[in-house]
């Protein structure tokens, strides 16, 4: 939801993200979702939540806003297969203003070059983004990726 806000400014405005300990964190995302539970519309999973059968109905007579169901695809295409840290390390790169609060992104820029190397390979990120990614600048980057250890990599 943080980054699908980032995209809408009224969503944006609405979720209300704030730096936090492990990452951008929103007391109403908490509430809405606590809510969301309790109508028996979503189900705790051990990666995140989803629609019960009666929040696939209700979605469904939403009719939420197409550009709003391409951006979620689009988020949950370039998310699916990472692992927290992995999605910790591009929110941080990529939305440095949540980092003052982590207790982890110190640890996470270890990695930034090995991350962004993974989601260019996977075609996720432009080569401009996973530069950023990995705190370089483009030219930087590319040089970087054709040096001999970054190719075998």
């Amino acid at each position: 939801l943080f980054l699908v806000s980032n995209v809408f400014d009224d969503i944006n405005e609405l979720m209300r993200f704030e730096p936090h300990f492990l990452g951008p964190y929103s007391e109403v995302v908490v509430s809405v979702t606590e809510q969301l539970e309790t109508l028996g519309l979503i189900q705790k999973e051990t990666e995140g939540y989803t629609l019960t059968p009666m929040g696939t109905e209700v979605f469904a007579r939403l009719r939420p806003v197409p550009q709003l169901v391409s951006v979620m695809a689009d988020f949950k295409e370039l998310l699916n297969d990472l692992n927290d840290n992995d999605v910790l390390t591009f929110i941080y790169a990529c939305y440095p203003q949540y980092t003052k609060e982590s207790l982890l992104w110190e640890d996470l820029q270890k990695n930034r070059m090995r991350v962004a190397v993974s989601l260019l390979r996977k075609g996720k990120l432009s080569t401009g983004r996973a530069a950023q990614v990995a705190g370089l600048g483009e030219a930087d980057f590319i040089a970087t990726l054709n040096e001999p250890r970054t190719r075998r990599g």
